[in-house]
């Protein structure tokens, strides 16, 4: 009996994945079998060692089309997508925003203590909320986040300097332009790597919950 080829395989597991994303649409009147979600989420040859951590998950089940309603046409289409995905869920990365605005507030005046600590946790528990409760795009809500919470707290570290009469110890103008922005950037890529994870960790919950209907 002859075995399948390399190539083969790749057609079968490229199927898969295609009828997992149509069930999850709502485009495909039965889901994918469990043989071809387990072809689909079996690790490639190699893998690595970040595959071997988080191997892959499932995308999440029953789940509409994030940019139902969305028109692709005009200039522009990646920048309007963003922001309409952002606008269809607010609260996924306006709240954890100001909670990680607040937990980085809280760590920048109490470093070194507990306080810090907790806040630090805090902050960054909150990106991995907005990754969680942002489905439709797990790392544009969480870079929102934090870029949110990096602007909020930039900006209320100018004005507690300027209310104290310290804006003259800073550097001048250019040395806050740049501290601010380095601090929006840094707090942009915590958010990406938050998110990244929150939605991570909710598809695998998902997957673990069906594997758990099944068994019963």
């Amino acid at each position: 009996m002859s075995t399948p080829t390399s190539r083969d395989r790749a057609a079968s597991r490229a199927e898969a994945r295609r009828r997992a994303r149509l069930a999850n649409r709502g485009e495909l009147a039965e889901e994918p079998t469990d043989e071809e979600r387990d072809d689909d989420e079996r690790p490639g040859p190699g893998g690595g060692f970040l595959r071997r951590i988080f191997p892959p998950a499932p995308p999440l089940p029953d789940k509409p089309d994030p940019l139902r309603g969305f028109d692709r046409r005009g200039s522009m289409a990646p920048v309007r997508e963003r922001g309409f995905l952002l606008r269809s869920n607010l609260i996924a990365w306006v709240l954890p925003g100001i909670v990680s605005f607040l937990g980085l507030y809280a760590s920048f005046f109490y470093a070194q203590s507990l306080i810090g600590m907790v806040a630090t946790f805090v902050q960054f528990g909150a990106l991995i909320a907005a990754g969680w409760f942002g489905w439709q795009r797990p790392t544009l809500y969480g870079t929102a986040a934090g870029i949110l919470g990096g602007t909020l707290t930039a900006g209320l570290v100018l004005f507690d300097f300027a209310r104290l009469g310290l804006l003259d110890t800073t550097g001048g103008p250019s040395a806050i332009i740049s501290q601010t922005f380095l601090t929006i950037v840094w707090q942009a890529g915590f958010g990406f790597l938050g998110g990244w994870y929150g939605g991570y960790l909710r598809r695998r919950q998902a997957q673990v919950n069906r594997d758990l209907r099944s068994r019963r």
